[in-house]
């Protein structure tokens, strides 16, 4: 199993739009075959902190993920949502 958290910080200004564009990326992903859990997340202290907590069956779930249309759409236009450079941690878990 394969987590993996992409930490967000968002321009304040750029949220409401950030937010209407990362809907179809969530949905698109969620549907994917071997996507267990994609979810954003907003931090309750910084509203325009978000992370979104992924896991995924197995390593080529995740390659096909990110040659998705719905990932490769989003990240053409993210940039310009940033404050920050995405900041994206990788884990690999064993099932128990």
């Amino acid at each position: 199993m394969i987590i993996i958290h992409a930490d967000m910080q968002i321009k304040p200004e750029k949220r409401e739009a950030f937010l209407q564009t990362v809907q179809a990326l969530v949905a698109g992903s969620q549907a994917e075959d071997g996507c267990l859990r994609y979810t954003l997340t907003q931090d309750v202290s910084n509203l325009d902190r978000f992370t979104m907590v992924e896991v995924w069956a197995d390593e080529e779930a995740v390659e096909r993920h990110n040659a998705s249309s719905h990932f490769t759409g989003f990240f053409k236009v993210s940039t310009d949502f940033f404050a920050l450079p995405l900041k994206a941690s990788k884990f690999v878990a064993a099932d128990q």
